[in-house]
């Protein structure tokens, strides 16, 4: 069947079938296993019972009282212990060391086993066990729960057997199969004239709604699905498709935008590429200049005539293996940010005190250029992280200022907290940031416009590390143009306490 209704009608009976099924089959199987379940377990009590007793005294008085039994079978007598167990359905017999038998439950000429010859008797004493537990045993048409233990008093052996038929439980078993089917049998008709009713009522505005989806393909809106039957559910789906019939005209528009940024994306994309050319035909350039450098002076090494030369040469060779091991750093530290390499170990650490230290490192430095450099420190700014990438980041933030402050300016550094973050910011007097350089400035690569002291000797990668760094750290950062200069930041989640 291709409609709502009638599929809904056929797995509306096919699942009341397999739940009442279900039930039905559980019930048969589970309520048979519980039952012998709860059967070895009286036995279990009934034979722990029997041990604490004197045998040959209680085998004794039962038969006394069995002698003695009223004509009315369904008398229970008070005295006897076993009884109540034998109206129970559990049978009886023990014997003695000889395997005679002492009591049995129905006394009866084949309970005599003086017939047995030694071999049989035998046989049936290896089946005794002491502290022996009910199991059941499955006969060709029925089956019993069955115990056979051993009780020693006095050192003398005492063969005890306790057993019950599950043949009760078969017959219910059977009986309660034949009523599950009539009631199997009445769900499946009730519940298909309830399933037919329902789906009726769910079928009609399901074909409306169907009509009117059929219009909006065909970029038809000009109608509308009712909101107002009977079922909550309908009218969701009513009010979904009245919106999504007004959203789809909207999304089409939406949709040309989405394209037009789409390409700005996609060339701004193509700049960074480029970006990322140029930047290794620079190092490219850059590190043959150095290589060239340090050859010349180790060769002037050789033939420098006094110790003075000698170092002078030295210095200078030194100073460009700085400077290519600073450049092979930052694109080994970009290298291992991008791909993932590098697993940073965080620990609680203060922010301000590397801020502190990065600072007074830093201070010679902007000496030179008599740029005084001031740093306000508030408490509480305990993080968790990397101190060493945290400093880096701060120091690339210091260069930055280094770089573009103008001689005999200040320097102003801050760290504090704010909200649920630690601020980090370096404010330096300069030109200000250009609009169009401000996102891309923490690209990999990338050079603002601004001209600053050092530029030239600049590879575009300070920002982007610091990025980098703070994004690892679940952190943000930006920049914030001044009236008479820039102001870089960024934050960094604080300590959990």
């Amino acid at each position: 069947m291709k409609t709502i209704s009638g599929r809904l009608l056929v797995v509306m009976v096919l699942l009341l079938a397999a739940l009442s099924g279900g039930i039905g089959i559980l019930y048969s199987g589970a309520s048979r296993r519980l039952y012998i379940q709860e059967q070895c377990k009286m036995l279990d009590e009934v034979y722990a019972r029997l041990l604490s007793e004197d045998i040959p005294a209680l085998c004794e008085e039962e038969n006394r009282i069995k002698g003695m039994a009223a004509e009315d079978e369904w008398e229970e007598v008070s005295d006897s212990l076993l009884e109540p167990y034998e109206n129970n359905n559990l049978r009886f017999r023990i014997r003695d060391e000889q395997f005679r038998l002492l009591y049995a439950t129905n006394k009866s000429k084949e309970t005599d086993d003086s017939s047995l010859s030694a071999n049989q008797v035998r046989k049936r004493i290896e089946k005794y066990e002491e502290n022996a537990r009910a199991k059941y045993e499955k006969k060709e048409y029925s089956g019993r729960v069955v115990l056979r233990g051993i009780s020693v008093q006095d050192g003398q052996k005492y063969y005890i057997l306790i057993t019950q038929s599950s043949f009760v439980i078969d017959r219910g078993t059977d009986y309660a199969r034949r009523v599950l089917f009539l009631v199997i049998a009445a769900f499946l008709v009730f519940g298909t004239i309830c399933v037919r009713t329902l789906a009726k009522g769910i079928g009609r505005p399901v074909e409306n709604a169907a009509r009117v989806a059929r219009k909006i393909a065909d970029k038809d809106f000009s109608e509308k699905v009712s909101e107002t039957t009977q079922y909550q559910e309908l009218n969701e789906l009513g009010v979904s498709i009245n919106e999504m019939s007004d959203q789809i005209q909207s999304y089409v528009r939406d949709l040309e935008t989405y394209n037009r940024l789409l390409q700005k994306d996609n060339q701004r994309r193509a700049e960074l590429e480029q970006h990322r050319k140029r930047f290794v035909n620079n190092v490219s350039h850059e590190l043959k200049t150095p290589l060239a450098i340090i050859s010349g002076q180790v060769e002037m090494l050789s033939i420098a005539q006094n110790d003075e030369k000698r170092q002078q040469y030295c210095d200078s060779a030194l100073e460009e293996v700085q400077r290519m091991n600073e450049m092979l750093s930052s694109m080994l530290q970009i290298f291992s940010v991008e791909e993932g390499i590098e697993e940073l170990p965080m620990e609680p650490l203060e922010l301000d005190a590397i801020a502190e230290t990065a600072v007074r490192d830093f201070s010679v430095l902007f000496a030179k250029r008599r740029i005084r450099i001031e740093l306000k420190k508030q408490p509480d700014c305990a993080v968790k992280g990397n101190a060493e990438n945290l400093r880096r980041a701060i120091s690339n933030f210091l260069m930055n200022a280094y770089r573009y402050a103008p001689e005999d300016s200040v320097v102003r550094a801050f760290v504090g907290r704010n909200g649920k973050y630690v601020i980090f910011s370096v404010y330096n007097d300069g030109e200000r940031i250009a609009e169009k350089d401000i996102d891309k400035l923490w690209d990999s690569f990338y050079k603002g416009s601004a001209v600053g002291r050092e530029n030239e000797s600049g590879t575009g990668l300070g920002l982007y590390i610091v990025k980098s760094i703070v994004s690892q750290h679940g952190g943000g950062c930006g920049l914030e143009n001044k009236e008479n200069g820039v102001e870089f930041w960024f934050g960094i989640p604080c300590l959990q306490e």
